[in-house]
């Protein structure tokens, strides 16, 4: 079995389901970057009562099993939402395993589940859940990229110190854990100078030019003062085009100064 035909033996079991409203897939399935190493990001949603999610709901362990006996699941939930997250064995789905994440809400409530995503619908049982899905904007607000840019630049300086210390005192661990934090940042000023939103490091080379890549590749390979330096620079370079989208000039100063008198 491979995703596809997992991802169709969930949409058959759905449509049996009158408490769903409709259904649709997010992340690389639904997007251009999909491969046969994506997981399944499948969205639910119930009719608009509580009784409707309820139900849903008490089925999630025979949906995840309606693919197979998964080798390990989490729960968790958030709002107006819950979520199954069901990891698959290689035996099952060659060569690694396979992840599938699936969130239930109501109708009224599918915005929650994963805003800020490209989407694509399995079944929309009664043509509701297209005009929900159209309403969720597919990136961040200006406002909410300019304030996580405005707190990343406060958090940057502290990074490049806690790196810097624990090169002075050997602490291997310490640097590259640092050095990640720094990273971190250089990917989400990378991917919103390319309109895009990325989360930690998860296929964040693409939104790195092929010099970028490299100052990236060889920060995994050093780990001293020079290295955080180099960082700390290629951020500031990354933040350079976004001054000219997002009043942070002054943000960008105040980490400017601290990072003079830190490296």
């Amino acid at each position: 079995m491979d995703y596809q035909e997992a991802l169709d033996v969930l949409a058959s079991k759905l449509t049996t389901l009158p408490s769903v409203e409709g259904a649709f897939l997010a992340g690389s399935l639904a997007d251009q970057f999909q491969d046969e190493f994506s997981d399944i990001d499948l969205g639910i949603a119930t009719k608009n009562s509580a009784k409707a999610f309820s139900e849903t709901f008490a089925l999630r362990h025979q949906l995840i099993t309606a693919v197979g006996e998964p080798a390990h699941f989490l729960e968790r939930g958030w709002e107006h939402c819950k979520m199954i997250a069901a990891l698959y064995g290689k035996s099952q789905f060659p060569p690694i395993g396979l992840e599938i994440d699936i969130i239930f809400s109501q109708l009224r409530y599918v915005s929650e589940q994963m805003p800020y995503s490209v989407y694509r619908i399995v079944l929309d049982r009664n043509g509701k859940l297209q005009p929900k899905l159209a309403k969720i904007g597919q990136s961040k607000p200006s406002q909410d990229i300019e304030k996580g840019i405005a707190q990343h630049l406060k958090w940057f300086p502290f990074y490049v110190h806690d790196a810097r210390k624990a090169c002075r005192r050997s602490d291997g661990f310490q640097v590259q854990s640092m050095l990640e934090e720094m990273r971190k940042l250089i990917f989400f000023v990378a991917a919103t100078r390319r309109g895009e939103q990325v989360f930690g490091s998860k296929r964040a080379y693409r939104y790195l030019s092929i010099a970028e890549q490299q100052l990236i590749e060889r920060s995994y390979q050093h780990s001293d003062e020079n290295t955080v330096a180099q960082l700390a620079r290629l951020y500031l370079e990354c933040l350079a085009e976004l001054q000219l989208r997002y009043p942070i000039t002054d943000n960008v100063e105040s980490a400017k100064i601290a990072l003079q008198e830190l490296l």
